[in-house]
């Protein structure tokens, strides 16, 4: 019990730390400027098996790198198979609407148990632009 409590802590700081730095994501972007002089946005793009397209809001995002940005790694493991406590689960190949799903769900809140202490510190970090992209990316490892 010590030691998941001493883990969620330290989740909790590093992600706290992260946003002391600025390293949070940024809120959306909201349409508040005047609609003269706007060029029309382009049409959506077909869903590709690559990193997410470059937006209007931003660059592209990249999973892997969000992965790492978004302390994935430190309780999940660099290559989402060895979590730091056994009860955590391992991401690698987890089924991508399933592993989007439980992220939105703990962030909102609809999921809230012991089993998601730790996670409850990290998702603020995690824009919800950015969720379907590090789903994507964990359901491609290996």
């Amino acid at each position: 019990m010590r030691l998941i409590l001493s883990t969620v802590v330290l989740c909790s700081i590093s992600a706290l730390a992260q946003t002391a730095a600025g390293k949070a994501p940024p809120p959306p972007a909201t349409s508040a400027a005047p609609a003269a002089n706007k060029t029309p946005a382009p049409p959506p793009a077909k869903a590709t098996a690559g990193p997410a397209p470059a937006t209007a809001a931003g660059p592209k995002l990249d999973g892997a790198k969000l992965y790492l940005e978004r302390t994935c790694v430190a309780c999940h493991g660099k290559d989402a198979k060895t979590p730091i406590l056994p009860n955590y689960p391992k991401l690698a190949g987890q089924n991508a609407a399933y592993a989007e799903q439980q992220m939105r769900d703990i962030k909102s809140g609809a999921r809230s148990n012991a089993q998601t202490a730790a996670m409850k510190g990290i998702m603020p970090l995690v824009a919800d632009e950015e969720i379907p992209v590090l789903a994507e990316y964990i359901s491609k490892l290996k």
